[in-house]
């Protein structure tokens, strides 16, 4: 499972994550003019993780053998079940800043580093789950 790591779809996985990672991030820095920091969290990610989807579906996972439906729901149950990791990670990181004594950007800085948490799990998870193809079986 480890060889997963190193190969072109994981490298073009990540610049999807990156991707999908700079919308949430958007989304939720726009959005923290209305809405606390704590909820603008998890409406962010929900926008990022449809972008994730749409990305991995057409370019990183396009082989896949499992309907579009249960594609989407596996990935909507995988992300799902790391939307608390993000969200305390996004809290936790913002009180370690500051903390530290870290003044400015600590809420932008926080989340950036809480959406890179679930990285290496949510490939293996779509690899081998959500966007199961013939080959994926093969590799375990």
């Amino acid at each position: 499972m480890l060889k997963s790591f190193f190969t072109k779809q994981f490298i073009g996985f990540l610049f999807v994550g990156i991707t999908a990672a700079s919308v949430n991030w958007v989304v939720r820095y726009m959005i923290s003019d209305w809405i606390e920091f704590y909820a603008a969290v998890p409406i962010a990610y929900g926008v990022g993780m449809a972008t994730a989807f749409a990305l991995n579906r057409l370019f990183i996972f396009p082989h896949s053998v499992i309907p579009i439906k249960t594609q989407a729901k596996r990935f909507i149950a995988i992300n799902l079940s790391f939307v608390p990791l993000v969200w305390a990670g996004a809290i936790a990181f913002a009180m370690l800043f500051e903390l530290l004594g870290l003044k400015k950007y600590v809420e932008e800085i926080a989340h950036a580093f809480s959406l890179a948490l679930p990285m290496l799990a949510t490939f293996l998870l779509y690899k081998f789950f959500a966007f199961k193809d013939n080959s994926a079986t093969e590799e375990l």
